[in-house]
């Protein structure tokens, strides 16, 4: 009995080693993904330490490159694509591709229009963000606060798309221009919304970054050193949050950002918290930007004048700062079609250190993939 005793306690002893598999599809996971996490023991009161990790991609992938390089599309065809890679970061997409388009056809966009692709932009920017944030804090045991936070997001949500015509309003973004004009009346709509969500997450910011707790919990985790980061090539608030004020909109501004000043959010820690803050701090300079903008809106056409599609045929490419990053676009084709088109996305380099990230304990994965703020929809066209 004493050796089958001990022969059985032999055998219940946990393993010092695992792997486990997550996803594809898991809520805790930014998309469709798989991660293969090797994990140890940690010997202490601890739980698990990852200690090597894989990332398995192509869940999302679509063939649209691949596909325009086989066949081709039809002009009007093309922006219908590109919006759809991923509902996050759609008007981001659509710019780069229709800065790509105009840069092919030598068109240069009406001030109006730039305006209003400008306050496109960066209210795609602080839905992204207030998103992430409601997320992280509703993971760090705040409900009350993710719950106010997602409310926000809807009002703007909501006000912008009373003035598009839809929640998401295809073809809001054309090359040329837009696609629909903004009265008066929905002029002062939107910021009298931008007005009062600021103030909100003004307060919110405030209680965040005074929040010992949150600190805390964040503080090393996912810690990235800016030559790290500019070797892997990474970018947006990934980027910014190491220290680097690396931004498109400064760095190669564009349309209307040559006439507004914005201002580079960056932090030096490069970790979880850094990110979270860069993010908080992004969202007030994108209220600015966006209130700024409709005082300052010129009048005059939304859309350049003459025939655009005479002029196409060649390459071109368009450049811009994403929720997540910057954003490169090359288009190629001729006068009937598109041909050819790559999309960088601004999420996209870093799930190429995300393996090495991910080692640490098993408890902060939720935490660390949150303010990666990956889309694998992005990065896989």
């Amino acid at each position: 009995m004493m050796q089958q005793s001990s022969l059985l306690n032999r055998n219940l002893e946990p393993p010092t080693r695992a792997v486990v598999d997550i996803g594809p599809y898991d809520p805790m996971l930014p998309g469709p993904m798989r991660l293969r996490l090797d994990l140890a023991a940690s010997g202490g009161a601890g739980g698990p330490r990852i200690v090597g990790a894989e990332v398995g991609l192509g869940y999302n992938y679509v063939g649209l490159e691949a596909h325009l390089r086989r066949k081709g599309v039809a002009w009007e065809r093309a922006p219908l694509l590109v919006e759809r890679l991923c509902a996050g970061c759609s008007q981001a997409n659509l710019l780069a591709y229709a800065q790509a388009v105009e840069d092919m056809a030598g068109v240069v966009v009406p001030p109006r229009a730039a305006y209003l692709r400008l306050v496109l932009a960066e209210t795609e920017r602080v839905t992204s963000h207030l998103l992430n944030i409601a997320a992280t804090v509703g993971l760090l045991g705040m409900p009350n606060r993710e719950a106010n936070l997602r409310d926000l997001r809807e009002r703007i949500v909501h006000t912008v798309g009373e003035w598009q015509g839809a929640r998401v309003q295809p073809g809001i973004i054309i090359p040329g221009g837009v696609g629909r004009d903004m009265d008066e009346e929905a002029s002062r709509r939107v910021v009298l919304a931008v007005r009062a969500v600021e103030r909100a997450v003004r307060s919110h910011t405030r209680a965040i970054i005074a929040g010992r707790d949150v600190a805390a919990r964040l503080a090393g985790l996912g810690k990235i050193e800016a030559q790290e980061a500019a070797f892997a090539g990474l970018r947006g608030p990934v980027l910014r949050a190491t220290g680097v004020a690396h931004d498109i909109r400064v760095s190669f501004p564009t349309g209307a950002y040559e006439d507004e000043a914005v201002t580079v959010v960056v932090q030096r820690t490069g970790d979880a918290y850094a990110r979270l803050v860069v993010r908080l701090l992004e969202c007030l300079e994108s209220f600015r930007i966006i209130e700024q903008a409709l005082d300052e809106l010129p009048p005059g056409p939304i859309k350049a004048r003459g025939n655009l599609e005479a002029r196409l045929g060649g390459e071109g490419i368009g450049r811009v700062e994403g929720p997540r990053g910057e954003l490169f676009c090359w288009v190629r084709g001729s006068v009937e079609k598109l041909e050819g088109l790559h999309l960088s996305a601004g999420s996209a380099p870093t799930l190429g250190i995300l393996p090495a990230l991910l080692k640490g304990n098993l408890d902060d994965l939720p935490l660390l993939l949150l303010s990666l703020d990956l889309c694998p929809a992005c990065a896989e066209r």
